[in-house]
């Protein structure tokens, strides 16, 4: 019941954002959502869970942005935490196979549970920091996006992070509030080059319906 009802009130919300979503997308975000609750209270995954704030302010600051970003290939959410942003772009974009990294084991539980719920194909999970991570061979130059919402940002998640395991081309996507008070930033977040190949792409802002705070996703690329 549920699923049922609270897919019911997703593809409202989706719809009142024009966010175009089918029915068995909705289901699979409210399946999310549902084991999420469950964990919530053992590992504090998230202050939110009103249903409709858990649709406003995790599944639509998740998906509004997707136009922006690529809809295929290797994608990785750095500190994916309880599953924003990356599961609901890998529903919403099933051509994305997407890495949900999470260095605490526990949340990297929840997220193995469930991507089991789910049964994704494009979907895996990686416990592990992405200093490790950066460092495998194996990742060197693979993906065609990195997004990160819950980590607080850091001048090595361009230098580092970004340069080592981006293909040329990829976009390293960053979830920010706007802040219009806010003096003039640094040379790297007004875009300065943070290694030859890394540079600023420009700013995505959006309106959530209920929030007074404009959010952005600030997006660099490797050139």
């Amino acid at each position: 019941m549920f699923e049922e009802e609270f897919s019911a009130l997703i593809l409202h919300h989706a719809n009142e954002a024009r966010v175009e979503l089918t029915t068995s997308q909705a289901r699979l975000l409210s399946l999310h959502v549902r084991v999420m609750l469950e964990w919530n209270s053992r590992l504090n995954l998230t202050r939110i869970t009103a249903p409709e704030e858990v649709i406003i302010k995790h599944i639509l600051d998740s998906m509004i942005p997707a136009g922006c970003l690529p809809r295929s290939g290797p994608a990785l959410d750095v500190g994916a935490g309880a599953g924003f942003p990356g599961i609901p772009l890998q529903i919403f974009h099933p051509d994305l196979q997407m890495v949900l990294l999470e260095s605490s084991r526990k949340k990297a539980n929840f997220l193995s549970a469930a991507a089991a719920s789910l049964a994704l194909e494009g979907l895996t999970v990686v416990h592990g920091s992405w200093q490790d991570f950066r460092q495998q061979k194996e990742n060197a130059g693979k993906f065609e996006l990195i997004v990160m919402r819950a980590l607080k940002p850091e001048p090595k998640h361009l230098s580092r992070l970004a340069s080592s395991v981006l293909a040329p081309g990829g976009f390293f996507a960053r979830w920010e509030v706007v802040d219009p008070d806010a003096g003039p930033k640094d040379t790297l977040e007004m875009g300065g080059k943070v290694r030859a190949n890394i540079e600023f792409h420009g700013d995505f802002e959006y309106s959530l319906p209920g929030v007074s705070r404009r959010r952005a996703v600030r997006l660099w690329k490797k050139t």
